[in-house]
């Protein structure tokens, strides 16, 4: 142990040992959850009473179910458009906020600050830009240009694209996070060669940077499409799945299937037909990898282009930071102002009633605590089992690695739904739904998180171990005292992931909370301050909806403003370079 060659290959059982925190939560919370989901896919059960075994009856129904196969086509076309679309704007915004162009921090930060905001603010914010009366700023500056006011949500040929608009929005900032840790590993000497070699600013694109950015558009590719066939939140904030079922996606169904009507075996059904499309696009994608390539331009050109970067970088920071000053401007109106036909940026009369008004109707500041608790214990029992599972990876040697790895990651990939109805079920049985830990311990064995740290830990020098090892450190001492000490920017992005991901649940706390005890921020938002269509509310109630968005959303930006320094920096070290 004390030599290079001989450092990773440790028998006994040091490595289990390291993953035995991830595995005692992975498998009671993911594996064993799955592995019985797939049971209950072949039951008739209805929660209460005993499962009826039925063989692939709920399979063969899910091919005559006119409403899975809508959900089917809505969610593959939400797909198809999503995933270029978004993997094309995060390249392009990375590549143009990758140039030294005054301003560009404040873009930055503007176009991610949208990606921490939580689905629930989002769902409120987009529902009230995109209004179909004279009220909706949208329809507003389309009537300037001559364009007729759209119905948008209000309408099944357009409703669609309303929520592909306003994913767009709130996520293109990872994707462009992503690509800015790659285009940041690029490095500066090549460049050099190929401009000294005469290379212009396209052919260095096309044979430098976009081949050096594969492996990230992979990734992007990947997780966008991961994502894409799991979408629900926006949705059911949105539209519930309307009108006429024409935003209806496969996990707004499951949802409806399972925790409405209480069919949990045809829930688990869908469940893992949704795990069976997910892996057929999974594994073309990677077989089409080596194919990949966006349109895009490295821009480097003269002073006429570069006038018309600014002015593109303009554009980019009023489109993301538009709506995040109008969701302020409305919260600071009174209601009379608010539904006036002509937007007001500035209100006529600054007002705090709103804001005190959340505090008396809803228990907001109840919500709040609970997401920060539910947040930040995810977030810090995450890292706990993260951090030893991914050294043991990166350092060690032992049988069953790269399969204990493998499924390790596909809690990336694996669709967490295809865990739900058993969770719910087990959960519920020992009486522990409504409990801060039914929230957290589910969100606690993230893969990606030890895939990242992985990565990162790999990248550090051996010598600087071995050197450890030497002075008489042991495994854990070398750990403890040389590797985390060098992963700060690794584990402050791996800590920004994972707190995000738990702020941002809410298919998850939806079902398992039924109090303000435990119900977290983005689930009390849109059931009770939402209006529109999930709250059943009336209209006038955007003040309040607007004021309590503000309000959700001020953690999560200070947390972001707090450690951002460290993000890109953190990825771009986790190895998603190459």
């Amino acid at each position: 142990m004390a030599t290079g060659g001989r450092s990773r290959h440790v028998g006994g059982t040091a490595p289990y040992l390291f993953l035995a925190p991830y595995l005692l939560v992975f498998l009671p919370f993911f594996l064993l959850p799955a592995l019985f989901s797939a049971f209950v896919s072949v039951t008739n059960w209805k929660i209460i009473g005993t499962p009826t075994f039925v063989g692939l009856e709920n399979y063969a129904r899910l091919v005559k179910d006119p409403l899975f196969a809508t959900a089917l086509k809505n969610t593959l076309l939400y797909t198809a458009v999503i995933v270029p679309v978004m993997a094309l704007l995060g390249l392009g915004l990375a590549l143009l906020l990758n140039q030294p162009l005054r301003g560009r921090m404040l873009t930055r930060l503007s176009v991610f600050a949208s990606y921490v905001i939580m689905v629930s603010v989002v769902g409120i914010l987009w529902r009230w830009i995109l209004d179909p009366t004279g009220a909706g700023i949208v329809n507003y500056y389309l009537g300037k240009l001559g364009v007729a006011p759209l119905p948008w949500l209000a309408a099944p040929e357009t409703a669609m694209l309303s929520i592909i608009i306003a994913t767009m929005w709130w996520t293109a900032g990872y994707n462009m996070i992503m690509y800015l840790a790659g285009l940041q590993e690029i490095p500066a000497e090549l460049r050099e060669a190929v401009r000294m070699d005469g290379a212009n600013a396209w052919q260095e694109f096309w044979h430098l940077v976009l081949p050096s950015l594969r492996p990230v558009t992979f990734f992007v590719v990947v997780m966008s499409i991961a994502k894409s066939f799991q979408v629900f939140g926006q949705v059911y904030v949105m539209t519930q799945g309307g009108p006429s079922n024409s935003t209806l996606t496969i996990v707004n169904y499951l949802y409806v299937v399972g925790f409405t009507w209480f069919e949990m075996g045809y829930a688990a059904a869908i469940a893992y037909a949704l795990f069976g499309l997910l892996l057929v696009v999974t594994v073309i994608q990677f077989r089409l990898v080596s194919r990949e390539s966006r349109e895009a331009g490295f821009i480097r050109v003269q002073h006429l282009v570069r006038l018309g970067l600014y002015v593109v970088m303009a554009l980019v920071l009023i489109l993301w930071l538009g709506p995040l000053l109008w969701l302020l401007s409305t919260s600071l109106k009174p209601e009379g102002q608010i539904l006036s036909l002509v937007p007001r940026w500035i209100p006529k009369t600054f007002t705090l009633e709103n804001y005190v008004e959340v505090f008396q109707k809803f228990r907001l500041e109840r919500w709040l605590l609970n997401s920060l608790v539910v947040a930040g214990g995810a977030t810090a029992l995450g890292l706990l089992v993260s951090v030893p599972a991914a050294y043991a990876f990166a350092r060690m040697r032992f049988r069953g690695q790269e399969w204990l790895f493998l499924l390790i990651l596909s809690t990336i990939l694996v669709p967490v739904h295809i865990t739900i109805v058993p969770l719910f079920i087990g959960l519920a049985k020992v009486h522990l739904t409504d409990t801060y830990f039914s929230l957290i311990m589910p969100t606690v064995a993230n893969g990606f998180g030890v895939f990242l740290l992985r990565q990162f830990f790999q990248g550090i020098p051996r010598e600087l171990e071995e050197a450890a090892v030497i002075d008489g450190a042991s495994r854990l001492g070398v750990l403890l005292r040389v590797v985390l000490p060098l992963s700060r920017p690794a584990l402050t992005a791996v800590a920004i992931f994972l707190f995000l991901l738990s702020w941002n649940d809410f298919m998850w706390p939806l079902i398992v909370t039924n109090t303000d005890t435990t119900r977290t921020l983005p689930v009390g938002l849109a059931t009770f301050v939402g209006g529109g269509t999930v709250g059943g509310q009336s209209i006038a109630y955007y003040g309040i909806g607007m004021a309590a968005s503000v309000l959700a959303t001020i953690p999560a930006i200070v947390f972001f403003l707090a450690l951002q320094r460290y993000f890109v920096q953190g990825i771009a070290f986790t190895g998603l370079k190459g």
